[in-house]
């Protein structure tokens, strides 16, 4: 049902491009039903769900924040407080709250070692919540999340049944629109800078994994053409990405 919801919210609300119009959302039905199935979220027995499932949660919780919060300042300290659920942005989902950081870091990103979001081996959720973090990590889920800023990847809905496909059109179309390649020098998006490690152990790496999510485009070629890469990353713009 809340995926359902959350269908009608990106159809009604959603552009083409993947921005959002807040405005309408406010006073729209489709978001009022879909608030009501959010917290029928509570009620789910299991943890036993798909990545496409926390993906479009992730997505469905930062609009959902944002018309009920506002988009926090443009300052580390806010956006650290929106997306820890400080301020109050958070599902409870089989019994648990869960924050942004929870569904990103803990979740879908199976807790990389050393991230102070992820969760210690003996908390709790992570035996509710075994069946997720058991399935091996898919770097790709950063081509799927969006936190409401413009530079973040566009808002999509997702579905277990067509995730490696769809996983695979949001990061040939990221890769593409956000990577020049000049030389040696590859310009992209500061994603890289945050979460290189995700994707690769090294520059060389990293660059040959973008080659390969934008395969069959021209950035691809080029960047499969780079052999002693310089990376540059783009400022990050903070800004909403609203209409």
């Amino acid at each position: 049902a809340t995926q359902r919801a959350a269908l009608a919210v990106v159809d009604a609300h959603v552009t083409a491009d993947g921005r959002v119009d807040y405005a309408a959302l406010k006073t729209s039905p489709a978001f009022a039903r879909f608030v009501g199935a959010a917290a029928r979220l509570r009620g789910i027995a299991s943890g036993d769900v798909g990545d496409a499932f926390w993906i479009n949660l992730y997505n469905a919780l930062v609009l959902h924040a944002t018309v009920v919060l506002g988009k926090p300042a443009d300052a580390p300290a806010a956006r650290t407080a929106f997306f820890s659920g400080a301020t109050g942005g958070a599902y409870e989902v089989a019994s648990f709250t869960l924050s942004l950081d929870d569904v990103e870091h803990a979740l879908l990103r199976r807790g990389p070692a050393g991230d102070a979001r992820a969760w210690a081996p003996d908390d709790v959720r992570c035996t509710t919540f075994a069946t997720t973090l058991a399935r091996p990590f898919d770097p790709r889920i950063h081509f799927a999340l969006n936190c409401g800023a413009a530079s973040c990847p566009p808002v999509k809905l997702f579905r277990d049944e067509s995730l490696d496909e769809d996983l695979a059109a949001a990061a040939k179309a990221f890769v593409a629109a956000e990577t020049t390649v000049d030389g040696d020098v590859v310009t992209t998006s500061k994603l890289f800078l945050w979460y290189g490690s995700d994707f690769a152990d090294d520059d060389a790496n990293l660059v040959r994994a973008l080659a390969g999510y934008a395969s069959g485009t021209a950035v691809g070629d080029a960047l499969a053409a780079v052999s002693e890469p310089t990376l540059v990353f783009r400022d990050y713009d903070w800004g909403a990405n609203d209409v």
